[in-house]
């Protein structure tokens, strides 16, 4: 069975180019810290305007769709470096790849779904409002991330014996 996966020699990089952006922007996200440098006039597709704040909820009021806006673009380039180099990193061939290592592949693959869509499940009814859609933007990341990590601790386990 042909599977398509990156070259070996972008797994070394791309893993450490995932990790450390991971951080740096799980810093940006929780410090709420902007850079006045990638503030930029970008196309929006969609767009919502105002956030109307209440004690019980908040509402969206306006949008800007198909238009030029004011954007701060560093959370966008961030999600973009995060997504492609975490799937750079996950499915980069190992030095050998067998189907005992393709097979480590899948059932860590499908381990890591459970687990995000089990995250899902809770977070839908226990969680709600702009809190929910936090819990939706971890959830893109988290799937790369326990994939990565349990990939790893089963090659280890793996050339361990």
């Amino acid at each position: 069975m042909k599977t398509i996966l990156f070259p070996h020699s972008y797994k070394k990089w791309s893993s450490i180019i995932f990790y450390t952006t991971l951080i740096f922007g799980s810093y940006i996200w929780f410090s709420e810290t902007t850079f006045e440098f990638f503030n930029m006039k970008v196309f929006s597709v969609l767009g919502d305007d105002t956030i109307l704040r209440t004690e019980t909820t908040e509402n969206i009021i306006g949008n800007h769709a198909l238009q030029w806006i004011d954007n701060n673009v560093l959370d966008e380039l961030l999600t973009l470096i995060i997504v492609i180099s975490g799937l750079m990193a996950s499915f980069s061939r190992e030095p050998i790849e067998d189907e005992l290592i393709a097979k480590l592949r899948m059932d860590s693959l499908t381990i890591s779904l459970y687990i995000n869509y089990g995250i899902l499940l809770l977070a839908t009814l226990f969680v709600y409002e702009l809190t929910y859609f936090h819990v939706m933007v971890v959830q893109l990341f988290l799937i790369i991330l326990v994939f990565n990590l349990i990939f790893k601790y089963k090659l280890h386990q793996h050339y361990k014996d």
